[in-house]
């Protein structure tokens, strides 16, 4: 499981199997999920908790999803996620957040921290994104972590970018 941090703006912090409001409020958003959102609050719930029992009993330490709050604020804004990679020997880092605080640059300042910490814990020495090459913001987020492009890949039925970032470039 991620430990709690924060960045200049932003408080990081594992998930709770009790937050599937705020989850649904990500993942229950056409817009921001929009290869496939959770139907219904009752969907979201249930992914969370199974999510948070993965995370908790099948991860290794420092791997897991980050509730992304703004610094003083209650309300989770988005999510970071560190976890096993399922298109590549590996371990993946995302990001979403939900529509009122995008451009804000939150995306970026929240993995770049949660992929520092991975880096400074020892807990990977490489993280790997997948981008649809139809999510421009997604994509420029990935080339504001420093991440490489890699080479593309059908996935989902959606043409993606791979990226990379080792420790050594950070």
């Amino acid at each position: 499981m991620n430990r709690p941090f924060d960045t200049e703006r932003l408080r990081l912090r594992p998930f709770r199997e009790d937050e599937g409001e705020a989850w649904h409020a990500i993942w229950g958003d056409p817009d921001v999920i929009w290869w496939g959102a959770n139907e219904s609050l009752e969907q979201s719930r249930s992914v969370l908790q199974r999510l948070v029992r993965r995370e908790r009993e099948e991860w290794p330490d420092g791997l897991g999803w980050l509730a992304v709050r703004e610094q003083g604020g209650d309300e989770i804004v988005g999510d970071v996620l560190l976890q096993p990679a399922q298109f590549v020997d590996g371990i993946e880092v995302g990001w979403h957040f939900r529509k009122h605080v995008w451009n804000r640059g939150y995306a970026t300042e929240a993995a770049r921290g949660t992929i520092e910490q991975a880096f400074a814990t020892r807990v990977c020495d490489e993280v790997h994104a997948l981008v649809a090459l139809q999510n421009e913001p997604s994509l420029r987020v990935a080339a504001k972590l420093g991440m490489q492009a890699v080479k593309e890949i059908e996935y989902a039925d959606l043409p993606h970018r791979m990226f990379v970032r080792h420790a050594s470039e950070a």
